[in-house]
């Protein structure tokens, strides 16, 4: 029975340890890199004042069947973009994960914008706060915080042995 025992452990530990560093991928790749930048970008375009000024006067069934539909969009296009990236065709999957990228910017524009409008629905705030514990869970995990000085390190080192090359590079052809 014990040995039942660690192995369920190991598995388990196997299982939280791969889902931490998927997390990890998305938020430090994918969100931190392209998403983050987008969204600040959106957040100072003039066309959407006027579009916030819009949502604004909206009642908050619209904005929730708006910010719906943009998120699904946006998710669907990110399973479609796997899909097709499985088929082989990878500049498609990247073009469509690119878009998905700008739907969910936009998707969480709308929510920071209208964000009182769309907590004043008591199942949304629940799955709001759950969604805010479970990432504040991940990122006190000891795994979490193990990974993520690993990466920390990773990352250095490459930008240790990018710039060591780039100096190379430069010395040798461009003196």
């Amino acid at each position: 029975m014990d040995f039942i025992q660690q192995i369920l452990r190991k598995l388990f530990y196997l299982i939280q340890f791969t889902l931490v560093l998927l997390y990890i991928l998305l938020e430090e790749l994918i969100w931190e890199q392209f998403a983050k930048p987008l969204f600040r970008y959106l957040k100072y375009l003039k066309l959407f004042e006027k579009f916030e000024a819009f949502l604004a006067k909206q009642n908050r069934y619209t904005i929730l069947l708006f910010f719906l539909l943009v998120l699904v969009v946006a998710e669907l296009l990110g399973v479609a973009s796997a899909v097709v990236a499985v088929q082989g065709h990878i500049i498609t999957a990247i073009i469509a994960y690119g878009l998905k990228l700008l739907l969910a910017a936009f998707a969480f524009w709308v929510l920071n914008t209208q964000k009182s409008k769309l907590l004043s629905f008591g199942w949304f705030a629940y799955l709001y706060e759950k969604t805010i514990a479970i990432k504040k869970y991940i990122q006190e995990s000891s795994i979490y915080k193990r990974i993520i000085k690993i990466s920390q390190r990773v990352k250095l080192y490459l930008k240790l042995r990018l710039t060591n090359f780039k100096n190379y590079i430069l010395n040798r052809f461009w003196r």
